[in-house]
This record gives structure tokens, C-alpha cells and sequence, in this order.
């Protein structure tokens, strides 16, 4: 039986095949039989037609010849006249012709390509899905988010400085400005000594008496205890800032306080309350680098942490990595790449960390080594020159900085040769000037957009900026990443993000983040994506103009969701309060 079906199933396959086959042939010979009849076809066709042209070009002739026999001077003189005229006007080409009778006339693309859908995306969704809308503080699960509608924090604090009257703070900056916003609220009333809190506190917060009774506050002989630092009242304590610091600790207190601009002294009082993305944006959104800024400024114990305060820990570099990490400030990546970072990831754990910081104690330099020498505690004195985080150029081997140079070459010295430490820092110098060609030829290809009218959208197509105005972001208001056009956000990113990790890599020695980490080499993927979007831009308004369309920038652009809770729609008159500026002599942010 299995036989029998194999055979079967053998011979249908066969009579298949020979089916394909011949009616394959049979398509083919069908195809060959119409592109012979075709070709017959014209052929006579063509034939015919070569008959008929002879025949008019002979009837032309003789009717030539008659009208030249019977035609008088005057009459050939009208003739000549008759026949130059129709010359003079000869029928314009076709595409002429076409461009005459298809002239653009100019319209508004609103109509066309806008969005027509009134909806919000929470009512698009929830037709679709049938899921509910709701508010985004209902502890419900949205699901992707998107049928919940955004509430704003139920508790904020007012701002500061200047611009005080235009955002806020969520309570958490309570811990990190302090002196402004901290306040007690102990439902234990009276007064109590040391002992007591140690006593009381030992049951309830363990872990801070603790780290206490190891750091030297404990082990001194006239001991600082809860109370010199937070008072002995339960319900009028304070946590206390750099000024409470500074009264046991002068000579720190003023190196801290020491600093001018975009040291860590105006870290959060200039740095944070009048930086455009901070008073800007909703507060929830920017929260983390005032924190960030907060205890940069406002507190000590972001170096060495409380409570048990360590030298040795304020001396370790991650510690200086919590602030000084990511794509605006990568110092700390930077320092990991290097040869001094690899030495430290792998040995650090042999070292004693509480002796100063000298060569001879320390195998390789960190943070504290080499910007906070022999315990200073202004970070920013050892610096040649304040470059915005590097985003200015500037030639910090150029002459006049001769001093800051040789004392840099000094510090090098206590494991390198000066001219080692000298043509490091030459090539971190050459490596910045070559970086800045590339973001200066980004900018003229942005710049001449602008100019154009071809950014898309333009500056007066966005919501206002922080300022209440519509000013281009990358000159003459304040650069951003958010509310712009994508080729102004490319261009920002390839200087704030990039062109700034080329310095950093070369002020840490970290050779792979200059070029392709982070560096070099990423500075012409985004050179190359600013020149591919400008190309773009320049041939869409092209086509705009040939076929007469007048485009006019989406909506989208202007509002939104998010983008209506920024502050430049909120801008009032005198809402600015400038004798609260604390630059002291320094240019204030956009006048």
C-alpha cells in the first residue's frame, strides 16, 4: 500500500511538472507570436507614413513654384512680411508653456498638513481603548500614560534672587538651602542636652549615632555633639549650613566662600536660581540639580557626609563624582579613563587615606589632590581661567597665564618631568583651538539658516522663552535643548555635551574620551547631522517656493501639554525684582 501511494504521489508531481512546462513554453511562444505581430504592424504603419510624407512634400513643391510664378513685387514683399511675422511670435517651448500656465500662486499650507484631530491624546486613547481619564495622583496604573492628565505638586516653595517671583521649589530643597527654607516641625517639646538626644536617638535613628561616635566631633576633648550643631530647643532646631560650620572651622569657611562665579560659592545663589532651565521649567522636572547646586553651596557635608564627616572620604574621587559626572561636566568619567584613574580603581584600597595629600602618600593625584592643594577650600584658586565648563574657547598656555601654567606644571612634578606636564597640557590646548573649528562651522550653517528664515521652526514660532520673548537661542538668548528648533538643539548639544568633553578629556588625560568616547569623533557625527539637516531644510523651502507654498509652523510647536507649563507664557512686567541680584559685579544673566 505504501508502495502504491509512492508511485501515487511520484506521477502527480510528474504531470505537474509537465504542465508547468508546457504552459510556460505555451506563454512564451504566445509572447514571441505578439511582438512579431507588433512589429509587422508598425512597421506598415511606418511604411505608410513615409508614402504619405512624399506625397506632401511633392504637392508643396508645385504649390511653391505656382505662387512664385503668379506673385507680383508687391505681393512678395506682403508675403515676406506675412511670413516673419508668425516668426517673431514663435510658440514658446513646452516648458515654458507649462510654467506660464502652471505660475504658483502662493497659499497657506494650513489647510493641507496641519493636524485636524481637536482631541487631546488622553481622549484619542481612551475611545480607542476604553480606558478611563483620570488624574495622574490617583495611585491608579495608566497604562503607558496616557489617559492620565498632569497635577502640580500640592506644596512648593517660593524662589529666590531675582528671579524669586517666577518659580519654585518642591519642599525637598528644604535640605539644601537651609538658612532659606528649612523649618522645624517636632511635636516634642523642651530643651535637651547632648546625652539626652544620644540617648533618644540611639533607639530612633541608629545609624546617625553611629557614624557620629567614629568621626572626630565624637573623640575630641570638649565634644561637638547634636546640640552645638542643631540647637538644644527640640521644636526651634535647624539644620545647620556653612555658616553653623564656620564658626569652628574658619579658615574653610572662607576658602569655601572664597570663589567668585561658577566656583562652588555661587553654585546655587547665581549658578542654579538665575539659570534659564531652572526658573524655566516646571519645578518637579529640575529638582535634582538644585539639589545638586544646593549642597554644593549651601551645605558642607556634601564632601564629607555627615555624620561622622571623614577626610578620607571628602580625599576619594567618586566622592566629587556624585556632582561632577555626565554629558555637561564629565570630569569624573574623564578622571576613570585616564592612566591616574586606572591606578586608583586598582590600588586605592592599599592606601591610607588619612594622611595628606602629598606624592609621596599617594601612588596617583584625585580631585582633592590636584584642585584643593594642601587643603584649600576653594576649589576654583588653582583654576587658569573660568571658561563656562568649557564652552568659551580660550588658550590657557597663551602668555598671560604663565603663572597658572608653571604652577600646574609644579603640581605634575611630584611624579613627572616638567616638560612631560608641559606638553601634556600644550596638547590640551591645541586639542580645544581644532575643537572649537568644528562648532564655529556648525554655527555659520545654523547662523545663515536664521538668517534665511529656514530654521523650521523660527524663534517666533516657539513658545516665548524664559525672558517672555522670542529671541534665537543660540545668540542673544540663553542656549537650550528644549524649545527650539532640531537643528539649534543639534548645535547646542555638539558644544554644551561635546566640544566641552574635548577639554575635559584633555585636562584628565583620558586619550579615548577626546576622540571616540565622547570627544573628537563625536563632534563629526553631530557636525554631519547639522550639514545633513540644513541641506533638508534648504531644499524643502526649495520646493516650497516652486509649487508656491507658504508654509506656516505647526502649532505643535507653540503648545502642548508640557510646553504650555513653561514659564515664558507666564512673563508679566516687572515681575523681575534686579536689586536681588547677587553677581556682585558680574554681568547678570541677559540683561
Amino acid at each position: 500500500m505504501y508502495k502504491f501511494l509512492k508511485v501515487a504521489v511520484v506521477m502527480c508531481l510528474f504531470i505537474l511538472f509537465l504542465g508547468a512546462q508546457f504552459g510556460f513554453r505555451q506563454v512564451h511562444a504566445d509572447a514571441e507570436i505578439n511582438i512579431k505581430e507588433k512589429k509587422e504592424k508598425k512597421e506598415k504603419i511606418s511604411s505608410k507614413s513615409e508614402k504619405s510624407e512624399k506625397r506632401d512634400a511633392t504637392a508643396e513643391i508645385k504649390d511653391t513654384k505656382t505662387e512664385q510664378k503668379t506673385a507680383t513685387p508687391k505681393e512678395e514683399k506682403k508675403e515676406i512680411v506675412k511670413q516673419e511675422k508668425p516668426e517673431e511670435k514663435a510658440e514658446p517651448p513646452v516648458s515654458e508653456k507649462q510654467e506660464e500656465k502652471h505660475a504658483p500662486v502662493v497659499k497657506e499650507d494650513a489647510a493641507d498638513t496641519h493636524p485636524k484631530d481637536a482631541r487631546t491624546i488622553q481622549q484619542i486613547i481612551s475611545e480607542l481603548t476604553g480606558e478611563k481619564i483620570g488624574p495622574d495622583n490617583s495611585g491608579d496604573v495608566y497604562h503607558l500614560g496616557l489617559t492620565a492628565t498632569y497635577t502640580p505638586p500640592k506644596e512648593l516653595l517660593p524662589g529666590e534672587g531675582k528671579f524669586g517671583k517666577l518659580f519654585s521649589f518642591l519642599p525637598l530643597m528644604r535640605w539644601y538651602d537651609p538658612d532659606h527654607y528649612y523649618t522645624p516641625n517636632q511635636a516634642i517639646g523642651g530643651e535637651f542636652t547632648h546625652g539626652e538626644c544620644l540617648m533618644c536617638h540611639t533607639i530612633q535613628t541608629p545609624g546617625i549615632v553611629a557614624q557620629w561616635k567614629k568621626s572626630k566631633h565624637a573623640a575630641v576633648e570638649q565634644v561637638v555633639g547634636c546640640d552645638k550643631c542643631h540647637g538644644n530647643n527640640h521644636q526651634q532646631l535647624y539644620m545647620p549650613s556653612w555658616q553653623h560650620c564656620g564658626e569652628c572651622h574658619p579658615e574653610q569657611k572662607e576658602g569655601h566662600r572664597g570663589g567668585a562665579m561658577a566656583s562652588h560659592t555661587y553654585a546655587f545663589h547665581v549658578s542654579t536660581i538665575e539659570a534659564p532651565w531652572q526658573i524655566a521649567k516646571p519645578a518637579a522636572e529640575v529638582t535634582a540639580c538644585a539639589t545638586c547646586h544646593g549642597i554644593a553651596e549651601n551645605r558642607c557635608d556634601g564632601c564629607h557626609t555627615r555624620h561622622d564627616f571623614s577626610l578620607a572620604e571628602a580625599r576619594k574621587p567618586n566622592n566629587c563624582g556624585i556632582c561632577h559626572t555626565g554629558l555637561d561636566h564629565y570630569e569624573y568619567e574623564m578622571y576613570r579613563e585616564s592612566y591616574h584613574g586606572m591606578i586608583y580603581e586598582s590600588e586605592q584600597h592599599t592606601w591610607d587615606w588619612t594622611k595628606p595629600m602629598k606624592p609621596e602618600n599617594y601612588k596617583t593625584p584625585t580631585c582633592a589632590y590636584c584642585h584643593m592643594r594642601d587643603g584649600e577650600h576653594n576649589a576654583q584658586k588653582f583654576s587658569t581661567v573660568n571658561s563656562h565648563m568649557g564652552t568659551s574657547l580660550v588658550d590657557r598656555g597663551a602668555p598671560k597665564y604663565k603663572e597658572a601654567r608653571q604652577s600646574w606644571i609644579n603640581t605634575c612634578k611630584g611624579c613627572h618631568s616638567p616638560r612631560f606636564a608641559a606638553d601634556q597640557l600644550e596638547a590640551m590646548d591645541e586639542a580645544i583651538k581644532v575643537s572649537f573649528t568644528k562648532w564655529r562651522e556648525a554655527m555659520k550653517i545654523v547662523v545663515d539658516l536664521y538668517n534665511d528664515g529656514m530654521l523650521d521652526p523660527m524663534p517666533q514660532d516657539l513658545a516665548p522663552d524664559y525672558a517672555g520673548h522670542y529671541t534665537f537661542s543660540l545668540l542673544g538668548g540663553e542656549g537650550r535643548m528644549y524649545n527650539v528648533s532640531d537643528i539649534e538643539r543639534t548645535a547646542f548639544e555638539m558644544l554644551v555635551y561635546i566640544t566641552n568633553a574635548v577639554y575635559k578629556a584633555m585636562a584628565h588625560g583620558a586619550m579615548y574620551g577626546a576622540t571616540y568616547g565622547k570627544g573628537a569623533f563625536l563632534q563629526d557625527r553631530w557636525l554631519i547631522q547639522v550639514k545633513a539637516e540644513a541641506s533638508k531644510l534648504r531644499r524643502i523651502k526649495a520646493l516650497e517656493e516652486k509649487v508656491g507654498i507658504k508654509h506656516k509652523a505647526y502649532d505643535f510647536w507653540k503648545h502642548g501639554e508640557y510646553t504650555d507649563l513653561l514659564l515664558g507664557w507666564k512673563r508679566k512686567p516687572g515681575d523681575v525684582d534686579k536689586a536681588a541680584c547677587k553677581h556682585e559685579g558680574a554681568d547678570c544673566l541677559v540683561e
